[in-house]
């Protein structure tokens, strides 16, 4: 393997120095800052130049504490729009970009309107904040607006997905709305900016936006805001009242907000941006000869995109929206920011520096990364899966070194889910800089899932990379499953003696417990 303890150890310490705990800054957002966004969106504007500034223009060494409203909105029918009659094709995964093009383009174009902030699009959900007016005073002002911004975007959605391309890009959306004091940082660098929130609204606004009832649900933070029934934080019982007539009925203005949504849809239904939904031939895929780390996603774009098999890596620190929450209550915000930069920078370290992949964004505390091995003409998959495998044991012999130098890291743990499949890659929107890096698919989602159903000190593999893996690797897993795979563990396990059973070799994986 290219990981060593020692580069990782040097890395680390080279990560704390760039941003030392004692030298965080933690803010609070407030009339100020808002006001002084409105100018720069104005200023902006008046030069009749289109894309607005990042909601916080924040420093590696910069944290803001928000009082704000979390707006998830998923795309109920992405899952299914990745696949054809069954099977993943260049056509469906076309088809599946043209959707997200469609919805990204309509949601920016919404947002202006709101004076809300898009964080970020992953796949089939937007992840949006408001955050005027401020302060504790400014609670049910905030609800309010997120309730009437949830019932447009329902409705442009809507709208967009029937109109545009004859409703083959149709889509039904389920939103989820939390509220409450987050964490806002900045994980990007140059024109890959990453305004991130951290902490319990932004993690359970995602939860109800995850069922397959489409509608919009609030949850009891808002209900509270809006002096609506409470439901005692069930969250089962939240995702069953969807709240659509009473975001309708909260709108200030309905006739106005129909006025914006067919204002946003005609938009999207005119020329230029037309030519991006009218037919899936806008997408011209190619292959990227491995290591991916040489992906440029400043040159991508959907008629210049990458489709090939990859390994799809996602890496999520277990318990990390509780430690933030901590952090919250105990006035410990620096340490946080200083933790959480030298441990998603050290895993993607690991990532790029080890493994020659290439992240493809921060989610949240989840690192998202794509492998592959090869050449320039086919994916050597039983390669990529082993490389996967062993990014995954150097990410977590990292965070094992990170837990040991780090104050307030011992409770938290590396979820890693892995799959393998065809992949687009590509950038989509409509808004320069802003536009959004995306990769797609099946074994994306599959990844992803994997990660979310896993506990603290686990790696999941997925069916294809499992069926595709050399046995020296399938003899890692226990039913998809391996425990503390490290550095050491890998090492350990495949030097370990194949077992002989009726005539044949047999790999059986083993518990492994960590030595001395």
């Amino acid at each position: 393997m290219a990981w060593t303890a020692e580069e990782s150890l040097r890395r680390i310490r080279r990560l704390r120095e760039t941003v030392p705990q004692g030298q965080v800054q933690v803010k609070r957002w407030g009339g100020a800052e808002i006001q002084r966004r409105r100018a720069d969106i104005k200023s902006l504007r008046d030069a009749r130049r289109g894309d607005e500034p990042v909601i916080f223009n924040v420093r590696p060494s910069e944290a803001i504490l928000v009082e704000a409203v979390h707006v998830y909105a998923r795309l109920v029918d992405f899952h299914d729009a990745m696949t054809s009659f069954g099977q993943e094709t260049e056509d469906s995964h076309a088809g599946a970009l043209q959707m997200l093009h469609l919805h990204y383009s309509g949601c920016d174009r919404l947002i202006e309107a709101f004076e809300v902030q898009r964080v970020d699009f992953h796949g089939g959900r937007l992840h949006a904040v408001v955050v005027a007016p401020g302060g504790p005073e400014g609670a049910a002002a905030r609800a309010e607006k997120a309730m009437a911004f949830a019932y447009a975007l329902k409705r442009t959605i809507e709208e967009a997905s029937a109109r545009i391309s004859g409703g083959r890009l149709r889509s039904r959306v389920c939103i989820g709305l939390d509220c409450g004091m987050a964490v806002a940082v900045n994980s990007g660098r140059g024109s890959e900016p990453e305004p991130l929130f951290l902490g319990s609204p932004a993690n359970y606004a995602a939860k109800l936006a995850d069922g397959e009832v489409p509608g919009i649900f609030a949850s009891d933070n808002v209900r509270r805001d809006l002096s609506m029934r409470r439901l005692m934080r069930d969250l089962h019982v939240e995702r069953s009242f969807d709240v659509s007539e009473d975001a309708r009925l909260l709108a200030s203005n309905v006739s106005n907000i129909e006025a914006q949504v067919k204002s946003v849809v005609d938009a999207l239904g005119s020329a230029p941006e037309l030519n991006y939904f009218a037919s899936p031939a806008v997408f011209e895929f190619h292959r990227h000869e491995p290591p991916l780390r040489s992906i440029d996603f400043q040159a991508l774009m959907p008629s210049n995109s990458i489709r090939m098999p990859v390994a799809s890596i996602f890496a999520d620190l277990a318990g990390f929206t509780k430690y933030v929450d901590q952090c919250i209550a105990d006035g410990r915000v620096e340490e946080l920011v200083a933790n959480l930069h030298v441990i998603r920078g050290e895993l993607a370290n690991c990532l790029k520096l080890d493994a020659g992949g290439r992240k493809v964004r921060f989610i949240g505390d989840c690192l998202h990364g794509l492998i592959a091995a090869g050449s320039r003409t086919v994916t050597d998959e039983p390669a990529t899966v082993t490389g996967a495998v062993e990014a995954a044991a150097g990410m977590r012999s990292s965070f094992e070194l990170c837990q040991s130098l780090l104050p307030g890291a011992a409770d938290l743990g590396l979820a890693i889910g892995i799959e393998l499949g065809a992949t687009p890659i590509t950038r989509l929107g409509l808004r320069g800089d802003r536009s959004v890096r995306c990769a797609i698919s099946r074994a994306v989602s599959s990844s992803e899932m994997l990660q979310q159903n896993s506990k603290k000190g686990e790696t999941a593999m997925g069916r294809v990379a499992l069926g595709r893996a050399p046995a020296a690797i399938r003899r890692l897993f226990v039913d998809g499953i391996a425990y503390g795979l490290d550095v050491a563990a890998i090492d350990d396990l495949l030097a370990a003696p194949a077992v002989i059973t009726s005539g044949s070799i047999s790999h059986t994986a083993q518990p492994y417990t960590k030595r001395a």
